[in-house]
Parts: structure tokens; sequence; C-alpha cells
């Protein structure tokens, strides 16, 4: 797998008083992106996909993103794995024109365990999948 892309049609309710999409979306269409992208790295057997929590998230916003009836490109790519946790790079484009970047995304993740409520080391075969992927990302 390469960078994973999602289509992300804007809702009409997406839109604030001033046109655009409201800040508070990015977020959402970011956490869309994300989860599809993860349930993508699961494969065939979701039960054993990656369980973590975000520990952190920054949204740059580039462009206004409006509302249309094309939908815009998500893509996300692995940029770190770590002993832990592991690092997503997303950005918000046009599929049309993959150069007009409306916003970007960096995520950390962190492996955890709903039993004890802590952080855990990645499994080996989380941490293969994402090595892969990892690997398979192609610089933009």
């Amino acid at each position: 797998m390469s960078r994973h892309r999602y289509l992300c049609h804007v809702r009409f309710s997406d839109v604030d008083v001033y046109g655009h999409v409201n800040n508070v979306k990015y977020f959402e269409n970011f956490q869309e992106a994300r989860l599809a992208f993860i349930l993508a790295l699961a494969g065939d057997d979701p039960g054993t996909g990656l369980r973590q929590v975000v520990a952190r998230i920054d949204v740059d916003y580039k462009r206004p993103i409006l509302f249309r009836p094309e939908p815009y490109l998500i893509e996300t790519w692995v940029t770190h794995v770590g002993t832990s946790s592991y690092a997503l790079d997303a950005r918000i484009v046009d599929e049309q024109a993959a150069s007009t970047v409306y916003s970007t995304a960096q995520v950390r993740l962190v492996a955890f365990d709903p039993g004890t409520q802590r952080s855990r080391p990645l499994s080996s075969e989380e941490r293969s999948r994402l090595e892969q992927a990892l690997a398979d990302a192609v610089p933009a």
C-alpha cells in the first residue's frame, strides 16, 4: 500500500456562514480518512487491526475548502514507526489538481491496551503492516 486515498464529500452542513468548511470539520475529515487507512492496513481481519489512541494531531489550514459536488481527496501515509507509537501524515487536495493543497495534518498514534488503560508496544504484526506501509509511501 502506498498513500491511502479517501474521497471526502463536503456536506452542506459542513459549510459555515462565511461559505467555507468550518475548521472543526477538517479534523473530522482527517479522522474519517485515518480510520479508512487503518482498516485497509488490517486487511481481511479487522479484529487484528491496529488499536491505538491519538496522542497528538496538528492541522495546518492552507486554503479554504468550499462546498461543491466533487469530492476532495485525502491522502494518508505512514512517516514513522516507533516502539509503541507511529506517525501519519495526511493532506487534503483537489483530486483534479493534486498540487492544490487545502490542508495538511500530522498525527501521532500510540498503541493502547484497553485493559490496563496504558500504552503498549506494537505487536509484531502491527509493526510489520506499518513498516510495509512506511516503505511503500511515495514522497510528494
